[in-house]
């Protein structure tokens, strides 16, 4: 499998390499408004650009893989609230799914800057009802120990961080997780690690916490940084929670943005992050792959595949315009996570790989979308949406 991808990955970057060659490297910048608007404009005199408050960017149809496929509607609005100059793009993502059975939702993420990025005001609230899969704790769990698990779930997570310096950033929020409507259905192997877990077989669980935050953040665009830095440290204090006692949780956020390039698009993307927890958690609060705030770790297992009270992850990914308008795109990225055992200890590690194809839906704000294929470990997965993945 290892060596497969790496052939496969080879051959992508040589395929790209070659197709960026040939582009006309006078070509100006393009997107998809541009194309539609070539295809439905009547007159051949070209209108001047408009410069937009907000930009919108939409898909009618992607995808998750979390174990059972979901459709999803994806927009995003990109906008500036203040001078562009001295304040970063402010972005909301409205984001409706249905796999038209099973699995139905609507969630609206959001991270806000207010002018010269005095605030930033990041969150989430999300409402669904979802069957996925879940196999345990740890990094050595397999199929024969899959349980399916349907819960519906309320999640509001807001949070203000207040700049001290420059890039610098410190706030407060509060972070609830209401899981009701709980159900499994025991494994192949004949046990239920959820209900294992939670010491018999509960229906329901809420979680209500305060966090403390400390970030610094000096990308420019979020939703398609360039170059910079960000890093973020997150406390978590949930005091009571119904169905389990007091518990922590920490979580840790580096990354870097390294443009390679100085007049073309070539740009390595490291990411890293420790999400660690400390008392009685619930099930579903449980540190996991795609289960943190971003939701975008571990392309090539599905989301819950791996959980653990511990989270150790990695990834990196190479960023590059195909064409010189910068319509097309390409990417290559490998990751790896281990996730602690019932033991609290980390005993494997869990890698994964592929490539993916970019094309700019909105020049403005940046916003690409993105269609990746992943491999991992006896599993594969394939996304679509809008903005990186991180």
């Amino acid at each position: 499998m290892g060596n497969k991808l790496c052939i496969i990955l080879s051959l992508l970057f040589s395929v790209c390499s070659n197709l960026e060659a040939q582009i006309d490297s006078k070509a100006r910048e393009k997107d998809l408004i541009d194309i539609f608007s070539g295809i439905f404009e009547k007159s051949d005199k070209k209108k001047p650009e408009v410069a937009r408050k907000v930009s919108f960017s939409i898909i009618p149809t992607s995808s998750t893989n979390g174990g059972k496929r979901v459709f999803v509607s994806s927009i995003n609005a990109a906008f500036v609230l203040g001078n562009k100059d001295s304040t970063n793009f402010s972005s909301v993502f409205f984001l409706p799914y249905t796999n038209f059975s099973d699995n139905i939702g609507f969630g609206i993420k959001q991270n806000l800057f207010t002018a010269r990025n005095i605030w930033n005001l990041p969150g989430e609230i999300r409402i669904s009802k979802l069957a996925q899969y879940t196999y345990g704790l740890g990094s050595q769990t397999n199929e024969q120990q899959r349980v399916d698990l349907d819960y519906s779930s309320l999640r509001i997570y807001m949070n203000a961080n207040r700049s001290v310096a420059r890039n610098f950033f410190a706030g407060l929020g509060f972070e609830y997780d209401n899981y009701y409507n709980i159900s499994s259905v025991v494994a192949p192997n004949g046990e239920n690690a959820y209900t294992k877990y939670e010491s018999g077989s509960p229906n329901a669980s809420t979680a209500l916490g305060f966090n403390f935050n400390i970030l610094h953040d000096n990308r420019k665009n979020s939703i398609n940084p360039a170059d910079g830095w960000f890093s973020a440290l997150i406390y978590r204090i949930n005091p009571l929670s119904a169905g389990a006692g007091q518990w922590t949780s920490l979580y840790l956020d580096l990354r870097k943005y390294i443009r390679i390039h100085s007049s073309s698009r070539k740009i390595i993307a490291i990411s890293g992050f420790y999400w660690g927890t400390d008392g009685t958690v619930p099930y579903l609060n449980l540190p996991g792959t795609q289960l943190e705030f971003y939701g975008r770790s571990g392309r090539g297992y599905s989301a819950g595949r791996f959980r653990g009270k511990e989270m150790l992850y990695v990834e990196s990914e190479y960023r590059f315009d195909i064409s010189k308008d910068g319509f097309w795109g390409g990417v290559l990225f490998i990751n790896a996570q281990s996730l602690s055992d019932s033991n609290n200890n980390f005993t494997a590690i869990n890698p994964a790989g592929g490539f993916g194809a970019r094309i700019k839906v909105n020049k403005t704000s940046e916003t690409n979308l993105t269609l990746d294929f992943g491999f991992g470990k006896d599993s594969f997965g394939f996304y679509i949406g809008l903005g990186e993945f991180f």
